[in-house]
């Protein structure tokens, strides 16, 4: 979903209000008392992952058709986050789907980021959300473990859906430690090198390719960065700072280190690894000056699409729009670090409401998203790259110039780290980072992480 996404992303806004925070043991004891039943001839699948949806599924001969809807007819709701001008091409997708499923009507809500959520945790306190809601994949363990989603493994199970027909780390984002499924991914998103072609072409430079690395990265953004009596006219590299996914989180990997250890039980970021890659994002900024200084008051906005920056460290999210906007840009991989290639990927899905009054339609929706047919028609807006293997394969990979360095660098691509409490965790360290490392130099990367990491560790501790 494109566009929502790019929106959400150029507000810096990944994360929750702090007063929605506050509600969720209000939203949790709401929610505990709500149940929907399971189609009563889906076996439950038991709490192993050997015994997960994804392996009950896959020896089914077929993935389940999207339009053999049986069930009851239903209206229901779906609410995804965006503005106003996203609701047209997702209205041309739903349209789709109910024109496969006549049975089942689906009405749309749209919010900006903060509304939406706020919305969302109102409703869910009051026992009247959305049947069927969008959720990033970094949040789904707070939901979960709250009592708020749908377990779909029943449904999937019933109708022999096939999980393997789906991004490997977007479906184990939504699948929990026992292997219940509480979502169905339909995007998913890494992070890669822009450049604009124009400006290198003028500056006689070859575009960026897979052989570069931070080095490379930092001489070629100072030949690129015009600067004349203390301004700066044209910057050589552009990125945000607001959130781990572009682009500190990958030089983290880059270099080594990690944000949690793979239990998701310890934080590991105080590491000299860890910090060297957050090191090298300051660097950028205070030492080769090569990246705007952040500003904590005012946004400049994407200096890349303005066309004041050569280069972005930038999601498969802002394709559309840089498309849609005339930039004549390609897509290299980001610059290897010094343990070799990273991204990130953070997948995003459809949820169903724990306490919806028509699971069946509802799962029905939420598997036709991440079917061929929905899926296809994601695909060619451009702003997200499908969950679906062979949509990705097949329909986004060649769309546009880059696509394929998209689709290539899920393979060496890190999992967005997910885990209960991740608000909470997130926001305090990136108070610290964007206090003392991003919108000024008053820290080193070590030395900020050094003196947050307690916070962190005691927050992780307490969501266990």
């Amino acid at each position: 979903m494109t566009a929502i996404r790019t929106d959400m992303r150029k507000r810096g806004a990944w994360w929750l209000p702090a007063s929605l925070l506050a509600v969720t043991a209000l939203v949790a004891s709401a929610c505990s008392g709500a149940s929907t039943a399971a189609p009563a001839s889906a076996p439950s699948v038991t709490a192993s992952p050997a015994g997960s949806a994804a392996s009950a599924a896959a020896g089914s001969p077929a993935a389940a058709t999207c339009g053999n809807y049986t069930g009851p007819a239903a209206t229901i709701q779906y609410s995804f986050w965006g503005d106003t001008s996203e609701l047209k091409s997702q209205q041309t997708i739903i349209d789709a789907f109910m024109a496969i499923e006549p049975k089942i009507k689906v009405t749309v809500t749209v919010a900006d980021w903060t509304t939406y959520w706020d919305k969302l945790q109102t409703g869910l306190a009051g026992g009247a959300a959305p049947d069927v809601f969008l959720m990033d994949g970094t949040l789904v363990p707070d939901y979960q473990t709250r009592g708020q989603l749908l377990d779909l493994t029943p449904f999937i199970t019933k109708d022999g859906f096939d999980l393997t027909q789906l991004n490997d780390l977007a479906v184990k984002d939504f699948t929990d430690a026992d292997g219940h499924m509480y979502g169905m991914p339909t995007d998913i998103n890494t992070v890669a090198l822009y450049y604009n072609k124009k400006l290198f072409d003028a500056a006689g430079l070859p575009y960026p390719d897979a052989t570069w690395d931070w080095a490379k990265l930092a001489a070629v953004a100072q030949t690129m960065t015009k600067t004349s009596g203390g301004n700066t006219s044209q910057w050589g590299l552009y990125t945000e700072v607001t959130d781990m996914e572009n682009y500190w989180s990958e030089l983290v990997w880059q270099n080594g280190g990690d944000i949690l250890s793979p239990d998701h039980k310890t934080v590991v970021l105080d590491s000299p690894q860890a910090a060297g890659g957050i090191q090298f994002l300051q660097d950028l900024i205070y030492k080769y000056k090569v990246l705007a200084q952040p500003s904590p008051t005012a946004s400049s906005g994407d200096l890349f699409d303005a066309g004041q920056a050569a280069m972005a460290a930038e999601g498969s999210w802002v394709v559309a729009t840089y498309l849609n906007d005339g930039i004549d840009f390609g897509v290299a991989p980001l610059p290897k670090g010094p343990s070799g290639e990273a991204t990130s990927i953070d997948p995003l899905g459809v949820v169903v409401y724990k306490g919806t009054k028509s699971p069946e339609a509802a799962y029905e929706f939420a598997k036709c998203y991440a079917s061929p047919l929905m899926q296809q028609k994601e695909a060619a807006l451009k702003s997200s790259m499908p969950a679906n293997k062979a949509v990705l394969g097949q329909t986004y990979a060649g769309s546009f110039d880059g696509s394929q360095t998209f689709v290539d660098s899920i393979g060496y691509a890190h999992l967005k780290p997910s885990f209960r409490g991740y608000n909470e965790l997130t926001t305090a360290l990136q108070a610290e980072l964007e206090a003392n490392v991003f919108n000024s130099n008053k820290k080193t990367a070590k030395q900020a992480l050094d003196d947050v990491t307690p916070q962190l560790v005691k927050i992780l501790a307490a969501n266990q």
